[in-house]
């Protein structure tokens, strides 16, 4: 079903993410560029895909998203210690709108 390939791909994105940061011990602690892990510099169907599944790993409290000093989103995956966000709770219901169209995707 769509439902059940949509939970396979967000599993599969949370996967690329936490695999990178327990292999790359240089970098475990650097949040990544939410914009590397997310565009397929191929397709712009498949970003827009990817983002959408990042939204869930965002919502269910797996990763988070912050700013760099450059103020571009970054995401890392949440320390093993930290409590996962119930997703019914008021924090986890904040929300943010990414603009992006085919032009700036190129």
């Amino acid at each position: 079903s769509h439902q059940e390939a949509t939970e396979k791909e967000v599993e599969r994105i949370l996967g690329l993410l936490q695999t990178h940061f327990k292999n790359d011990r240089k970098y475990a602690d650097t949040p990544i560029s939410f914009f590397d892990l997310v565009i397929d510099p191929n397709s712009f169907a498949r970003t827009v895909e990817n983002i959408f599944h990042v939204s869930f790993i965002i919502r269910d409290g797996f990763a988070r998203l912050k700013l760099d000093q450059d103020k571009l989103p970054v995401i890392e995956p949440s320390k093993d210690g930290e409590e996962k966000v119930d997703h019914h709770s008021a924090a986890a219901r904040n929300q943010v709108v990414i603009s992006l169209n085919h032009q700036d995707w190129k």
